[in-house]
């Protein structure tokens, strides 16, 4: 699932001469083949996948390669990921995705389930609210709402700990056809076939990835345009609160 932090580098063998575009092919329907099978993708050559960050995207990323057996090494810049003690909402289509990495059960026990939203202003008067019930109903999954540093332990502990390079910077992206090679700051080098920056919105992969584009005159105008941000969000996780006092605690729904 590339996006703007992805930055995918992979080789196409051309057309034999005079042979058929894929589009004939498949008008053919004994030209078209099944998909692969379970032994046919168990023998085939996988490609290595080098991952630039171990934030909730990329070890949800390390996760699906993980359980598709294909190789793949994180490379984080610091120490030690601490998540924000914040909540996140989490979405009832994202259910597919933790069952195919086996972790549904598990996410549902760190959760509570959330059939309703409101937001308050700092005098607790409600500004909106919405419900989830017919998304609900359409996905057949349930909204969750879950502490975050709670997922990202989840999503950690499934990932084998020789796969993530703790305390090593990226300072330098090599690629072309025949694959990518980064280079850290301890002077270490590594090799793969596709490259993933999942540093965050500052990426500093981006930046180099836009600097090369920039210098070989290939950068889009569109992406000349410093990222903006028009709003301040502050999340945070009230004490205890008292159902006298907040009679909407009270309510089936709280």
């Amino acid at each position: 699932m590339p996006t703007s932090d992805t930055q995918v580098t992979a080789s196409t063998n051309p057309l034999e001469p005079g042979s058929l575009s894929s589009t004939e092919r498949c008008q053919s329907t004994a030209n078209c083949r099944s998909p692969l099978t379970g032994e046919e993708w168990a023998n085939m050559k996988k490609p290595k996948i080098l991952l630039v960050g171990a934030g909730i995207g990329g070890l949800i990323l390390g996760n699906l390669l993980q359980k598709s057996n294909i190789p793949f090494l994180i490379f984080e810049r610091a120490r030690q990921v601490k998540p924000l003690d914040s909540t996140m909402s989490m979405g009832s289509n994202l259910a597919s995705l933790f069952s195919q990495i086996d972790i549904l059960d598990e996410f549902k026990e760190i959760g509570k389930h959330m059939n309703r939203k409101q937001v308050f202003d700092e005098n607790l008067k409600p500004i909106y609210g919405m419900t989830f019930t017919e998304r609900e109903k359409v996905s057949g999954n349930k909204e969750y709402i879950v502490s975050r540093p709670d997922l990202y332990d989840l999503l950690l502990r499934q990932i084998p700990k020789e796969k993530i390079n703790m305390n090593q910077k990226v300072l330098s992206i090599l690629q072309n056809d025949l694959g990518v090679m980064i280079r850290c700051h301890d002077g270490s080098t590594h090799h793969g076939d596709i490259f993933v920056g999942a540093d965050g919105a500052y990426s500093a992969v981006r930046r180099q990835l836009y600097k090369d584009l920039k210098d070989k005159k290939k950068l889009l105008k569109s992406d000349k345009v410093p990222l903006s941000f028009s709003c301040v969000c502050l999340a945070d996780q009230t004490e205890v609160l008292d159902p006298e006092e907040f009679p909407d605690l009270n309510l089936p729904e709280s």
